[in-house]
């Protein structure tokens, strides 16, 4: 898999599956050496840079072939940081790595739209200090937040934008599931449609003082302009897949 791409569209409210837990699947037993290798890389690289190295647990999803097929039950174990980071090193290497070694780690997003009707993004900052778009949301870690319930991967979504972009739950008029999304570099994105009952304005004051600085900034698109984002973007980053989401962003 090369590219991006939407696995399952018109969902059901997240409320309708169930969470079920399992151990995981995934056998790395081939490439051991070569992905221990790769973290330790991780880790030389990291140390001198004079950045702590952080390998918590990510939730993976253990059963996306049977999700596709209709089941309403969610799968999960867990998978450590170190490992998928590895992977996405090895999958670069490897253009044919088979799906069996894919990480299909969690990450909760959200298009989420103003009451004036702008979607929002966050802007973030590489160290080069060059600048790029993303998603408001987060890994869905162990380490941050148990799941014990298909409610909680919900509440991930809302933890995130509270600390990225400051919105808290007052701010929020309703939120529902979007889509699951396979990303590139195999993790699965579910991303829900939050609608705020704010507008620009009062969101950019806010977010002056959320929690965290993990967006340097935010940026705002109406309808027609997310139609930039299959033109600019990587076409292989699930971004460019934003103007399919945004279809199915509604209330129900």
């Amino acid at each position: 898999m090369k590219k991006s791409k939407i696995i399952l569209a018109n969902c059901p409210d997240i409320e309708s599956f169930e969470v079920v837990f399992s151990n995981s699947s995934l056998n790395l037993s081939a490439y051991e050496n070569t992905l221990t290798g790769y973290w330790n890389d991780v880790i030389e690289d990291s140390n001198k840079a004079g950045i702590e190295v952080w390998d918590g647990l990510y939730y993976r999803l253990e059963n996306i072939d049977e999700l596709i097929n209709g089941a309403m039950q969610l799968q999960l174990s867990t998978v450590p940081y170190s490992t998928v980071r590895s992977l996405i090193k090895l999958k670069q290497s490897h253009n044919t790595l088979d799906s069996s070694y894919f990480s299909y780690h969690i990450n909760t997003g959200a298009l989420i739209s103003t009451s004036d009707d702008l979607f929002v993004f966050g802007q973030k900052t590489r160290q080069s200090g060059t600048q790029f778009i993303d998603l408001i949301g987060g890994g869905l870690q162990k380490d941050e937040l148990t799941v014990k319930q298909v409610a909680d991967i919900k509440n991930n979504i809302l933890k995130e934008a509270f600390e990225e972009a400051n919105i808290s739950s007052s701010m929020i008029d309703w939120v529902n599931l979007n889509s699951f999304v396979l990303t590139n570099t195999m993790s699965v994105i579910i991303l829900f449609n939050i609608k705020l009952n704010v507008d620009k304005s009062q969101l950019l004051k806010a977010f002056e003082s959320r929690v965290e600085n993990e967006l340097s900034g935010l940026e705002f698109f109406d309808k027609l302009d997310v139609g930039e984002f299959s033109r600019r973007e990587n076409a292989l980053s699930y971004l460019s897949l934003i103007p399919q989401l945004v279809k199915n962003y509604s209330v129900r």
